[in-house]
């Protein structure tokens, strides 16, 4: 028997029973800093840590234990602290924090998941009714509510800087002369490419609410000569002239592999020969058993963002690819955290 379809024992059974509430106590630490504060001071008592939090001993005690039974937090004679993962992911501002992508899964996962049997049974994105706006999905709803794009943006960014910035490290882009990062949001890998390649011009191809934000960074970062931005929806739009290298980083994954043919298909056209498409994100295993953290992602591109996308095997998209004419197609994934896949397919 395939080891992935073992029977799971009754302790992670509860962990999944009782996942709204870890995640409650998890998210509970952060936003109260209880993960910054020992980070600082470490081996503190439950009183010094409700007094450091603002909150009584009682409700204190609730949230320390639970991260504690979570093994988030240590106990040791009376003195709590960090555990090794806690200090490594869970304090803002440290190399490799995952805060940021805890607060999209805060204010936008976590309330639209609440509908995931009514979008199983409708076969779209009812989740979406809880946000603002009547379009048909949470990107273009996002422009009605800037507080949650600017979570949206800062989770994105905040994924990006954790695994993106690998990318220029594992691939060589000097060969390239203008790679158009499409869905590029705030401009994160755009900055991160033209960086450490100076001779390659960089885009972001994205909505102008977006570009928007894109164009403050390039503006903070002085890279207005080398980083741009070009508006518009590129299911339409043509891509911007001169481009050679296409990369789609953590976007192919909100649509259906429909649509990713047709996307793939113009990108296929726009290419010179010789010009590349590169994929880079969280990539599903090819015996659909997981892994589980892509398996966990998928529902909510079903309940809450577009209602058809999903974190797609790695088979599904090389063979879209290969149906879209491309025929060198490599496969990349050493070093990469959190399951990311690369693949680079050239005209």
């Amino acid at each position: 028997m395939n080891q992935k379809q073992n029977d799971i024992s009754w302790e992670d059974f509860l962990k999944i029973a009782g996942g709204h509430t870890a995640f409650q106590l998890l998210w509970g630490g952060i936003e109260l800093g209880l993960f910054d504060k020992l980070s600082v001071r470490t081996d503190q008592t439950l009183e010094s840590i409700a007094k450091e939090m603002g909150i009584e001993i009682y409700p204190a005690r609730v949230l320390l234990i639970g991260l504690t039974s979570l093994g988030l937090i240590r106990l040791d004679n009376g003195l709590y602290r960090n555990s090794q993962l806690a200090e490594a992911r869970l304090v803002r501002g440290k190399p490799g924090t995952v805060v940021p992508i805890l607060g999209w899964q805060a204010h936008i996962v976590y309330p639209g998941m609440i509908d995931f049997v009514a979008s199983l049974k409708a076969n779209k994105n009812v989740g979406l009714s809880r946000f603002k706006g009547n379009e048909t999905n949470l990107y273009d709803r996002l422009a009605h509510d800037p507080h949650l794009q600017t979570i949206f943006q800062d989770s994105m960014s905040g994924l990006s800087k954790f695994a993106n910035e690998l990318l220029p490290k594992v691939l060589d882009f000097s060969r390239f002369k203008h790679v158009v990062d499409a869905g590029g949001g705030d401009g994160t890998n755009a900055l991160e490419i033209a960086r450490a390649f100076p001779g390659v011009k960089t885009s972001v191809f994205d909505s102008s609410s977006v570009c928007e934000l894109a164009r403050q960074n390039i503006a903070k970062a002085k890279m207005a000569s080398q980083v741009g931005t070009w508006e518009g929806d590129f299911f339409h739009k043509p891509f911007p002239p001169h481009t050679d290298c296409i990369l789609f980083c953590h976007i192919l994954t909100i649509w259906s592999i429909g649509k990713i043919e047709i996307l793939l298909k113009r990108a296929y056209e726009a290419l010179p020969v010789g010009g590349s498409v590169i994929i880079f994100n969280m990539m599903g295993g090819d015996d659909d058993q997981g892994p589980i953290s892509t398996a966990l992602g998928s529902p909510y591109f079903l309940a809450i963002a577009t209602g058809e996308g999903m974190l797609h095997p790695w088979k599904d998209y090389e063979s879209v690819l290969k149906k879209n004419g491309f025929k060198q197609i490599l496969r990349l994934k050493d070093g990469l955290p959190l399951d990311h896949g690369i693949l680079v397919a050239t005209k």
